[in-house]
């Protein structure tokens, strides 16, 4: 079996154009971790590219995580399209390892960044300028360091790079592919939704500005995002979103606990110049889009790792990350 696999692999490395379609389970995964350089602050910025491998099936802990790849696996011989992926505030760059793994198994280079001061570990920067102007920057330095990596750089199609980002994640993405935030916009948003479990914060937080000239970045380089339960979508009108000219998908949760509705995913879904595919997952709670939990991560963190009755994550998983797949083998091509 072992001996097909690698078969399977040296063929479709060898059949032609770039631009081809890998089938999904063509390869196994493996990963390295990076050491980047915050772009904003200069401080430490841990990054985690997952590649494709034809080494056997491994599996690695990682803290509470168990991912399904080998640790410094040699990667595969091929040019692979890469998809970098932001996750939301207070999360990690292992939070979505199960689709890291899945876009590495189906022929992509994966990577995710842990966004400084907007982390696990430490979310002071949650509404300030760090947070809000600072992530895009962040997803800049994560393409940088990915396509310089020695083992890894030379084997990405610089043309077929594209993007996921999950709440926070998502506003991340939509900066990245040249959405301009105007925060006076917020204005009726508050008028009109009384209820936001992030709102105290945010007030508490005040938009505190560190670094008084730190702006918004574009990368020209990212051909297309995904978007999962994007938050402050609030902050985007169509002026804001005109330059918006990538292939976009929009995936809601309808019972969202976390990001009203319909002031995110809708609004950017009306207002984007060019209308993006949008998936509404009936039942599913904001947080049902980070990776299916063990045990032992659930007894940890209950409040992330739980979902509405009826919705068995990891079954929508599996459709997600096939589908996801499917997107960017089409429009990265």
């Amino acid at each position: 079996m072992q001996f097909l696999r690698r078969l399977l692999v040296l063929l479709i490395c060898l059949s032609g154009s770039g631009a081809s379609i890998t089938p999904a389970g063509a390869f196994e995964a493996g990963f390295v971790t990076l050491s980047l350089i915050d772009p904003v602050e200069n401080g430490p910025m841990p990054a985690i590219i997952v590649y494709p491998t034809a080494a056997a099936p491994a599996s690695t802990s990682l803290g509470p995580f168990t991912i399904a790849a080998g640790k410094q696996s040699p990667p595969a011989a091929g040019r692979f399209p890469l998809i970098v992926l932001s996750h939301g505030t207070g999360g990690s760059m292992l939070g979505h390892h199960d689709s890291l793994v899945a876009f590495a198994r189906a022929g992509f280079i994966a990577a995710a960044v842990e966004h400084p001061r907007d982390n696990f570990r430490d979310d002071s920067g949650f509404a300030t300028d760090l947070q809000l102007f600072g992530r895009p920057h962040h997803i800049k330095a994560l393409i940088d360091g990915v396509l310089a990596e020695p083992a890894i750089g030379p084997l990405i199609d610089r043309e077929r790079i594209g993007m996921v980002g999950h709440s926070a994640g998502g506003y991340t993405a939509l900066l990245v592919a040249g959405a301009q935030p105007d925060f006076t916009l917020q204005d009726a948003y508050r008028a009109a939704v009384a209820v936001d479990p992030y709102r105290k914060r945010a007030d508490a937080a005040g938009g505190k500005r560190f670094k008084p000239d730190l702006k918004p970045v574009a990368d020209a380089r990212v051909r297309a995002i995904v978007l999962l339960a994007p938050a402050l979508g609030y902050l985007f009108d169509a002026r804001a979103l005109a330059d918006v000219k990538v292939p976009v998908i929009i995936y809601r949760p309808s019972a969202d606990e976390m990001v009203p509705h319909p002031w995110s995913a809708e609004r950017i879904v009306n207002f984007l110049p060019q209308k993006p595919e949008y998936v509404v997952l009936a039942g599913a709670g904001h947080f049902v889009f980070l990776a299916p939990c063990s045990w032992s991560f659930w007894l940890m963190a209950r409040s992330i790792c739980s979902d509405p009755s009826g919705v068995d994550r990891s079954a929508i998983h599996t459709r997600l990350n096939a589908d996801l797949i499917a997107f960017f083998n089409k429009v990265l091509k």
